[in-house]
């Protein structure tokens, strides 16, 4: 079977990966071709909307509202901003005293009770001159009676100190600090101090959603401070609002963002780009699979209307490909199939390690771990003591598991296929989502987990698999000495004794023994620790 699919790709004269999506699909079907580019081009595509709320601050600045009544006769307990630029620089609220008289500094008293508002500019300006007669810009206002100074901070486009009513609520302080920096700025958690303590929290979805906000009495020198950015996740395509949805926790469901954006009626696929595990993720999914999916900070979610019909959507991905290459495939379209159509640099890739990820085989992996966590945390439960010393055992032995339980269930099937089987590619049937995986060739053992410096090593096709523990250092102090479990590059993991020879492109799992501590469900636990290694490669420490 390899010998057929690999003379297939080398009648094909393949090029490298992911220049241009590559269609299996029924003759004369132009259409869905061009869609599919469209998918795969939207998909790769770093594209930046506006953040949701960014809205509210598209208009100018609003700016401090004033007396609009040029007769208006100034009077004791006015206040007037005095703002000066050039040889004399001032910032100033005052309030005209008792005897009518507004006092600027390094200028002086000015006279202004009696006066009409419309003179109050000319009046200040000439005073200023008097003193600083070159390169001086003055500007004065009467503020609306009531007024307050709230310092506005933060990521905020202008960080400072503005007027406004001690009724006006938080949006109208945000539009005259130049509202929100897009880049950095948070929408959802946004501060008023006084006094250092905080008086109110306000979430600008609450007002642009449900129409909400908070009621804050303003006095002279609150603060409002407007927090770093929470997660940033994309939504896209066929929906009602697209925008760049701020969240405010990361791990949180795809429903919740669909809430958001309201994708069309017409929508049934989601195309998903981001980032797990420090790895450019890719994967085409139904609405209803995209709703229970976990999304993080960088997330883009295009959300499609398929047309295809009888069509799957596979990812083919090799390790020095930043982003899998999107197919469009018939729904029965079998491995054998994809390789044909696909555009392949043979010069670096490993044929002999191909492997997939299967979302099914993944929610199977989860559910079975889920359901030894689920045992284990039992086993604690109704295991009895015989004795206090007992007791005390059971008690930190139970706060151990405890632990462990809450930090495996964070864990993360792989849901690895592997296609290899005594040297051929097995060419199996595709699902939709898969995702096909060629490694790199590769000279190096990985060893990770219970070592003092886990690292990558030069494999020597001879060296013992204590020797590569070795030259990481040798063993921690809680590592199991006697079985480990190895991740081969074909993607299958298996647990080996100390007697494995490694080879190039193994991954060597070290994991922690837990035997040594004189407790009742070791051999429980041990086992927990193995199935979590071989479902997600990952080693969970006790």
């Amino acid at each position: 079977m390899i010998a057929r699919i690999v003379s297939a790709l080398m009648a094909l004269g393949l090029v490298a990966l992911g220049q241009s999506l590559s269609l299996a699909q029924p003759l004369g079907d132009q259409a869905a071709a061009q869609r599919a580019r469209g998918v795969l081009s939207d998909v790769q595509s770093d594209t930046k909307l506006p953040v949701f709320g960014s809205q509210l601050f598209m208009g100018a600045p609003v700016s401090t509202r004033m007396s609009s009544d040029p007769n208006y006769e100034l009077q004791q307990g006015d206040r007037i901003a005095v703002r000066a630029f050039g040889a004399y620089s001032a910032d100033l609220l005052e309030v005209i005293d008792q005897n009518g008289i507004l006092f600027i500094p390094e200028v002086g008293p000015v006279e202004l009770e009696g006066r009409r508002a419309g003179q109050l500019q000319p009046l200040i300006e000439n005073a200023v001159r008097q003193t600083f007669t070159e390169n001086v810009r003055v500007y004065a206002t009467l503020v609306t009676p009531g007024s307050v100074g709230v310092y506005v901070t933060g990521d905020v486009n202008l960080p400072g100190r503005h007027l406004g009513g001690a009724s006006d609520d938080v949006l109208y302080f945000l539009q005259s600090a130049g509202g929100i920096n897009q880049e950095r700025g948070s929408y959802r958690d946004i501060r008023v101090l006084r006094d250092n303590q905080i008086i109110a929290r306000v979430d600008l979805y609450a007002f642009l959603l449900e129409g909400m906000m908070p009621r804050v009495e303003f006095q002279n020198g609150d603060t409002i401070v407007v927090t770093a950015r929470g997660p940033l996740i994309e939504a896209a395509g066929d929906v009602i609002a697209p925008f760049a949805y701020e969240l405010p926790m990361v791990g949180f469901e795809g429903a919740r963002l669909g809430a958001l954006a309201r994708p069309l009626p017409q929508v049934t696929h989601v195309a998903l780009t981001g980032t797990r595990r420090g790895k450019p993720y890719t994967d085409y999914m139904t609405l209803e699979a995209f709703a229970r999916t976990e999304l993080y900070d960088g997330d883009q979610a295009e959300f499609r209307a398929d047309f295809y019909g009888d069509t799957i959507a596979v990812a083919l991905q090799t390790t020095s490909n930043s982003i899998p290459a999107l197919h469009i495939l018939p729904r029965q379209a079998r491995l054998s199939e994809l390789l044909s159509t696909a555009t392949i640099d043979r010069s670096q890739i490993d044929m002999d390690a191909i492997h997939l990820t299967r979302r099914s085989v993944a929610a199977a992996q989860k559910q079975a771990l889920n359901d030894a966590l689920d045992r284990l945390q039992r086993s604690v439960a109704s295991t009895g003591a015989s004795s206090a010393e007992a007791a005390q055992v059971q008690r930190a032995e139970a706060e151990a598991v405890g632990k462990f339980v809450e930090q495996a269930r964070q864990a993360v099937p792989t849901g690895i296929v592997t296609i290899i089987e005594d040297g051929e590619i097995q060419d199996l049937r595709l699902e939709d989502g898969d995702i096909v995986i060629i490694p790199d060739r590769t000279e190096v053992v990985l060893v990770v987990g219970e070592v003092v410096s886990p690292g990558a090593f030069i494999a020597d096709g001879k060296g013992s698999l204590r020797s590569y523990i070795n030259r990481a250092g040798g063993f921690a102090d809680q590592a199991n000495r006697s079985d480990f479990v190895v991740r081969k590059r074909s993607g299958a993991a298996i647990r080996v004794s100390r007697r494995y020879v490694p080879e190039p492109g193994d991954q060597i799992l070290v994991l922690p023994r837990t035997g040594n501590r004189g407790w009742l469900l070791a051999k429980d636990v041990t086992e927990v620790v193995f199935q979590l290694a071989l479902a997600t490669a990952t080693v969970a420490r006790l």
